[in-house]
């Protein structure tokens, strides 16, 4: 858990990210405030009441910033809310996807869970042709895909002051390329879209097949903090939602949290 060493130069990113959004005296002293207690806290107690000053930044404040998401992941695991946590490493991941320290804590929050869902493997033959799409990151595809089509123009260029086959043949190859990559990059954020992240926050909470207390369990065993799923469908007070394995089952939306956070 990497928190003390690098607290101070996260705390003041985050002061200098966060400042021209704020622009109210009051804002700027929870901040401070909510760092002073990080540093003084000795025990879970005065670490959830930390993690309630950062709270306030989000929802109340509407600040939605990747150095914020971190410390008060930081604030949930040192406060013992392994759920918590990992619903803001996750939301801190979507603004610092590379970040070395977020990856980390991020990985000790999630061995400490009490689910451990193995992840859905993909169809045989589908593993076999996009292996590549579910073995690599979105951020890697991304940088692929921008080199690719750069060369792609460049080869374009080429060829249009060329008779080369060499030429014909390597805009082909990248233009391919870029279209695979593109398309890669394409369904991962439609199955994002369709399909949202989330984290179940709550100690524990009993599944249902349907969404109601008068439907069977899903499960034999209870759902706890910290199993992630995609939220497939939200109706009333209910969530139906997707688990790691492929697994489906329904759960009251009070019991987990939404990993996107929307602008109020």
């Amino acid at each position: 858990m990497k928190t003390s060493r690098k607290l101070l130069i996260c705390s003041l990113l985050l002061l200098a990210a966060i400042q021209p959004a704020l622009g109210k005296d009051y804002q700027l002293q929870t901040l401070e405030t909510a760092h002073r207690m990080f540093r003084s806290a000795t025990n879970t107690a005065m670490y959830a009441e930390t993690s309630a000053q950062f709270e306030y930044l989000v929802h109340e404040e509407n600040i939605r910033n990747g150095h914020l998401f971190y410390t008060l992941g930081n604030s949930w695991f040192m406060a013992g809310d392994v759920g918590r946590a990992i619903l803001n490493y996750r939301r801190a991941e979507q603004f610092l996807p590379m970040h070395a320290d977020v990856q980390h804590n991020l990985k000790a929050a999630l061995a400490l869970r009490t689910d451990l869902i193995p992840q859905k493997k993909p169809h045989a033959f589908a593993a076999r042709v996009l292996g590549w799409h579910f073995k690599t990151s979105a951020t890697l595809r991304g940088w692929l895909f921008a080199v690719s089509w750069l060369l792609f123009w460049g080869a374009w260029f080429w060829k249009s002051r060329s008779v080369k086959k060499e030429a014909r043949i390597t805009t082909i190859v990248t233009g391919i390329l870029a279209l695979i990559l593109l398309g890669s990059l394409l369904t991962e954020t439609w199955m994002k879209i369709r399909m949202q992240p989330g984290v179940i926050v709550a100690r524990e909470v009993l599944a249902r097949k349907g969404d109601g207390t008068m439907y069977a369990p899903a499960f034999r065993e209870p759902l706890h903090a910290g199993t992630e799923f995609r939220l497939r469908e939200a109706r009333g007070t209910w969530w139906h939602i997707q688990l790691a394995d492929g697994q489906n089952c329904w759960i009251p939306s009070s019991a987990a949290e939404s990993v996107k956070l929307a602008l109020k």
